[in-house]
């Protein structure tokens, strides 16, 4: 039986060798830049992976559906960026990633991706009518205006506030007053105080004023 003094050093020396052990390979991820709950459909999203076969290939599905081939560098990284789209509506996905020459390894991220757009309702009525609005995906800001052009005139109308990741409303607004002159009134709907007719997100309706009629 060993003196009771030598069994410090072997618990020691076990104990330093527990520590210089090897670390388990670490699971690989995907992961989504920027990191947002709600992408707007024509967005650029970069899927960001890591943990792959290094200088080897990574295919990329949704929901199950094969999208792309990427090459991983030399540890086992890549980041590809993608142009996301979405016709109407809003629709959550599922992305997953999965090495190539092991199938084994495999990691997702699920992203959400809306249609930009506004619904005016009635579509007729007096000009002076209260249409109820629904929008979404104005992720360029978090208040929604409104810019009625007419000819050379401009009137702003504050919506609303936009809400939840997608950036949604829904309200009850006047966008015209009931002396609104006669013709073609441009409604231009954004997330900007200012006016411009190039702003690239935005929704835009024509209304027709003709004997105080739409």
């Amino acid at each position: 039986m060993y003196p009771l003094g030598m069994t410090r050093p072997l618990a020691v020396a076990v104990a330093v060798a527990a520590l210089a052990a090897p670390s388990a390979a670490h699971a690989a991820s995907l992961t989504t830049k920027p990191a947002k709950a709600c992408f707007r459909s024509g967005e650029t999203v970069s899927f960001v992976g890591a943990g792959f076969t290094p200088s080897g290939n990574v295919n990329l599905s949704r929901d199950g559906l094969f999208v792309t081939q990427i090459p991983a560098d030399a540890f086992g990284r890549f980041d590809a960026g993608f142009r996301l789209l979405q016709d109407s509506g809003r629709q959550d996905r599922t992305y997953t990633a999965t090495d190539a020459a092991n199938t084994g390894t495999t990691a997702s991220v699920p992203v959400s991706v809306t249609a930009v757009g506004v619904a005016l309702s009635p579509s007729t009525g007096s000009v002076s009518r209260r249409f109820r609005i629904r929008a979404r995906g104005f992720t360029t800001g978090r208040t929604l205006w409104a810019h009625v052009v007419h000819r050379r005139s401009k009137r702003l109308i504050k919506v609303g506030r936009l809400r939840g990741a997608c950036h949604t409303l829904r309200a009850r607004r006047r966008l015209l007053p009931p002396d609104a002159r006669f013709g073609r009134h441009r409604i231009q709907f954004d997330t900007f105080r200012r006016y411009r007719a190039t702003r690239t997100v935005k929704a835009t309706y024509t209304i027709r004023v003709v004997r105080g009629g739409r």
